[in-house]
């Protein structure tokens, strides 16, 4: 079997793995097909991680569900570098907006503080 990677890289692998998530737990938490079929099995899942197997927007948007990320993520941002700003701006997504505007200005300061103290 080849093992070339084919298809553009994703970073499902290294979000399930934030999650702490094994490929069949990951195939389970994706929403069922029509007729209560699984709509993909976790060895595409693994296919679709090595960049053997294309994926379908059903797909990446029913992982990234899973995943409680935006599908964007899957593709762009590697958790393992920027994982933890991703969640804090889900997380404050669904926050009140006066919290949400609190959270921006305590950010705002830590970031204007380091900054003065690099000059």
């Amino acid at each position: 079997m080849d093992e070339r990677q084919l298809y553009r890289r994703t970073y499902i692998k290294e979000w399930r793995q934030k999650r702490g998530l094994s490929l069949r737990r990951l195939a389970e938490r994706l929403e069922s097909a029509p007729g209560g079929e699984l709509l993909i099995s976790h060895a595409s899942i693994g296919r679709i991680e090595k960049g053997q197997q294309p994926y379908s927007q059903p797909v990446l948007e029913a992982i990234a569900e899973a995943l409680s990320v935006p599908v964007s993520s899957l593709l762009e941002v590697n958790p393992d570098k920027d994982g933890d700003v991703i969640d804090i701006t889900l997380r404050l997504n669904k926050a009140p907006p006066e919290l949400r505007h609190q959270a921006v200005q305590v950010l705002e300061a830590l970031l204007q503080a380091a900054t003065a103290s690099r000059k």
